[in-house]
């Protein structure tokens, strides 16, 4: 193994790491909201490190929590397919910096790996950008009827 293979080796532990960790670890997802319920109390919690919460009791807004709750986990579970597809796309993305340990190198020239790989990147980005902010608008819309 050179310096090279051992660069694109340690970048990717690095990155899926921290990102697993963050994720599992501290409970993160994009929206930045978390959630406790005890009885009719409902906990929302915004923010990572200085998370401002705020307590409500859901029980004449059962129907709206459980939408939040709904919502919520429908952004985590895209937060999940994304761990998943940066798991799969980084290590091919890696490898655009590293010619000679291109996959396929004997049979695909080397443009149109890169052209194949950055345009798989970007769909699943613009794909994904789109989905998170769809599900973040509907957690703050539940949150604020929640609050109101």
């Amino acid at each position: 193994m050179n310096r090279k293979t051992i660069g694109i080796i340690v970048a990717y532990t690095i990155v899926m790491a921290s990102l697993l960790f963050v994720t599992f670890g501290l409970n993160w997802n994009p929206s930045g909201y978390d959630y406790k319920v005890e009885g009719d109390t409902l906990t929302i919690e915004r923010g990572m490190i200085a998370s401002e919460t705020q307590e409500v009791n859901i029980q004449d807004k059962q129907s709206t929590a459980l939408l939040f709750y709904t919502a919520l986990s429908k952004e985590r579970g895209q937060w999940n397919i994304d761990l998943t597809m940066i798991g799969l796309l980084l290590p091919f993305i890696l490898l655009l910096f590293v010619p000679e340990k291109q996959p396929l190198k004997e049979t695909v020239p080397r443009k149109w790996y890169r052209l194949v790989v950055i345009s798989a990147a970007v769909l699943y980005l613009a794909y994904s950008i789109t989905q998170h902010v769809t599900n973040i608008s509907l957690i703050q819309t539940y949150v604020e009827r929640l609050l109101s």
